[in-house]
């Protein structure tokens, strides 16, 4: 009888072992995801700011000539 009891508990020890491991690996995914998605967030605004800086000299240039 004893060794059923433990034999149970092991088994949802088990269970929940299995469902916190999944959960830490979607975990995972959804931050390299999201990592993912910061880093492409980063470089279009890099490319923003010296489009930016390109067009403000462009347009300096451009008046200097008028």
């Amino acid at each position: 009888m004893l060794n059923r009891i433990l034999l149970t508990e092991l088994s949802v020890t088990l269970i929940v072992l299995l469902f916190t491991t999944k959960m830490l690996i979607i975990q995972s995914h959804l931050l390299t995801e999201l990592s993912a998605a910061l880093t492409v967030l980063l470089s279009t605004t890099k490319m923003l700011t010296i489009q930016s800086h390109f067009t403000d000299n462009f347009s300096g240039l451009l008046l200097s000539f008028l």
